[in-house]
């Protein structure tokens, strides 16, 4: 029996079926301890793709459109369509659903970093947020903290205190110019990423698929992001830490 098999033989025989948000939460909590109780090497995912699936059809409802791959990696598309319920009206906010979708597959972190704050929404999805400027005007809730860093080296960043990040990074040099800033370098940030603790996760929302240092990554997640029509296509690549 290996480590995998050792957990889900013990959350079944304490945990058992979870049905409900409040039973949810509870074994989402369990969980992670039994989690680390069985493992003594570089964690596995608790969840999983089964059960984050699970929850995001538990807490939005929306159709079938991510299923797992033959290779265990978690695909599909989300349409998202022509929503003005967008909080945000800046340029390159996200999608009116994005955020509650996301927030549904990782509902098991505890601490949330997002990367190219900008405008992001806080009270949808609450986090830290670090931008390249203080003058970054995120919707704050109580309790965030914002970073000024710059993103190809988040010095000032304690990263080894989050399990989550999300980045929204400028695709394009016309983006970036609009943004006021330079193009990123893709592999510099997710190399300063390698600070982030062992299973932690990179959600990296942008139009390609960035290069990342397979020895420090696995890419586990490949979803395609349809808006509406004349609408630029984006891709959510997710990234666990080994």
């Amino acid at each position: 029996m290996d480590q995998h098999e050792a957990y889900q033989w013990l959350r079944e025989r304490l945990i058992g079926p979870v049905t409900g948000g409040a039973a949810r939460t509870v074994a989402t909590a369990l969980s992670a301890d039994l989690a680390r109780l069985v493992n003594r090497d570089p964690p596995f995912d608790p969840w999983g793709w089964a059960d984050r699936i699970e929850n995001y059809r538990f807490e939005t409802g929306y159709p079938d459109a991510i299923f797992i791959s033959a290779d265990g990696r978690l695909v599909g598309t989300w349409i998202m369509g022509n929503d003005y319920r967008v909080k945000s009206q800046f340029y390159g906010g996200y999608p009116a659903t994005y955020l509650e979708r996301v927030r549904a597959l990782f509902r098991d972190k505890q601490r949330t970093l997002h990367l190219f704050s900008g405008h992001v929404d806080l009270e949808k999805f609450p986090g830290d947020t670090v931008d390249i400027s203080l003058a970054a005007e995120s919707v704050h809730t109580s309790g965030s903290r914002h970073y000024a860093d710059d993103a190809h080296t988040l010095e000032d960043v304690p990263l080894d205190r989050y399990d989550l990040v999300l980045a929204d990074p400028p695709y394009s040099v016309e983006d970036a110019e609009h943004y006021q800033t330079s193009m990123v370098k893709r592999n510099k940030v997710l190399v300063a990423l390698a600070r982030l603790p062992a299973g932690a996760h990179v959600v990296w929302l942008d139009q390609v698929l960035p290069m990342w240092r397979k020895d420090t990554f696995d890419l586990i997640g490949v979803v395609g992001i349809v808006k509406s029509t004349n609408h630029r296509f984006r891709v959510m690549n997710v990234f666990r830490r080994k």
